[in-house]
């Protein structure tokens, strides 16, 4: 299972979307590119520390076997979180991104607490764009859990290698290895 700086650095990059929409707002404003760069570049730099993390956890965390028993799609529950990412564009001259970075960086901190401990952790639009799938099943022992994969999962009974990166959260590491 994840250290608690590799869980921050996994939710941390789900704001990487927001930081891009900030980017894209102020270039739109006409801004600077010193003004929109650095929001375009920590949004990058966020999006490539999960996929080091979601990588490092495939080679390095130990593996367990889970046999699905059912299974559900758990990626048509992301439109609730896009209005999050979509906030710097709803009032472009209110939100704190057109200059204020306290109240931008108060925006973001509620954000990345609203995803840290509404169990929301598995919601991350990175993982998405790197070909994850999210999926919420239950495994042969009655355990409900969160799946992430890369495999469209299309038939219950099948059993998998994963790695535990937190509490009820597992990634599918079929395939992968040192």
């Amino acid at each position: 299972m994840l250290n608690k700086l590799a869980k921050f650095l996994l939710v941390a990059t789900s704001l990487a979307p927001i930081l891009g929409a900030v980017a894209v707002n102020q270039y739109s404003q006409g801004k600077s590119w010193h003004d929109w760069g650095i929001w375009l570049l920590i949004g990058v730099l966020l999006a490539l520390i999960c996929w080091g993390v979601l990588e490092y956890s495939a080679r390095y965390i130990q593996t367990q076997q889970i046999t699905i028993s059912e299974f559900d799609s758990e990626d048509h529950e992301t439109l609730a979180f896009l209005i999050a990412y979509l906030l710097p564009f709803i009032s472009a001259k209110d939100m704190a991104f057109t200059g204020d970075w306290l109240t931008g960086a108060y925006i973001l901190g509620v954000i990345f607490l609203v995803i840290t401990h509404s169990g929301a952790f598995h919601f991350n639009p990175v993982m998405g764009l790197l070909g994850y799938h999210f999926y919420r099943i239950k495994t042969a022992g009655g355990c409900s859990i969160i799946l992430i994969s890369k495999r469209e999962l299309s038939l219950d009974g099948i059993s998998l290698d994963s790695v535990k990166l937190a509490r009820n959260i597992y990634l599918d590491v079929e395939g992968k290895g040192a």
